[in-house]
């Protein structure tokens, strides 16, 4: 790290600060409001969202720009000659865009490159022994409880669509940076890489088409189906709560 004269570590270079201009507009309808976002999107707009007032949806509605100042500003003409009515307000303030710098021009995260590194190994053992321990239990589950399991076999299915559901949640989680690598190896590679499993699937449905066509057509779809079903349900659950 470079010094400075009197000894003390430089600190790190700051962001320059830019000038950020919000634009809220009332529209007098909803009608009105589609048409002024639309020209937002088609004159690259940073920012146009519309919002109600209140809660109870009663409330006049609102539509909200942001961008910098200098681009702003120069679509204000241009959106009073689409809404000459409504009200308009403008504010002003600095703002700085730390990573990414080009924040309001689309820009996003670089996600961190992965090195495998033998100390990983440990971490994705331990979690495989777990995730594969839990499958079996929940095949012994599923053929204990169900008199057909041969033919439909719960207990894999269900493996598979908790795991893809997991999954959803863990990749979102990493996406947004809140998950390590050490997590990521143990839960990810390791716990549900495990619980999971294609191959067997793949097996139960070749053999239970030879008994009954019928049975085997619904497991096989349905477990596509519904671990689709719970990876969208994972990934819009988190990134609702996060």
């Amino acid at each position: 790290m470079a010094q400075e004269p009197n000894g003390q570590a430089a600190s790190a270079p700051r962001a320059t600060p830019i000038v950020v201009a919000q634009a809220t507009l009332r529209p007098q309808s909803e009608l009105e409001c589609e048409p002024l976002i639309r020209l937002s999107h088609r004159l690259r707009i940073a920012s146009a969202t519309a919002y109600r007032g209140l809660e109870d949806g009663e409330g006049p509605i609102f539509l909200m720009l942001l961008d910098e100042a200098d681009l702003l500003e120069g679509f204000l003409p241009e959106l009073r000659r689409a809404a000459p009515e409504a009200p308009l307000s403008v504010i002003r303030e600095e703002a700085v865009h730390v990573s990414p710098s080009d924040f309001l021009r689309g820009g996003v995260l670089e996600p961190k490159p992965f090195r495998a590194e033998a100390r990983h190994a440990a971490w994705v053992f331990a979690g495989g022994a777990l995730g594969a321990g839990a499958r079996l239990l929940l095949e012994g589950v599923g053929s204990y409880a169900i008199p057909f399991h041969a033919l439909f076999p719960f207990g894999t299915m269900a493996a598979n669509v908790a795991g893809s559901f997991a999954i959803a949640i863990f990749g979102t989680l990493l996406f947004e940076r809140f998950v390590e690598e050490r997590e990521r190896m143990f839960w990810v590679l390791g716990f549900l890489g495990s619980l999971t499993t294609f191959s067997s699937y793949v097996q139960q449905t070749a053999q239970g088409w030879e008994a009954s066509p019928f049975l085997s057509a619904i497991y096989g779809g349905s477990s596509i189906v519904l671990g689709l079903l719970a990876a969208v349900l994972g990934l819009r659950l988190t990134r609702r709560l996060l």
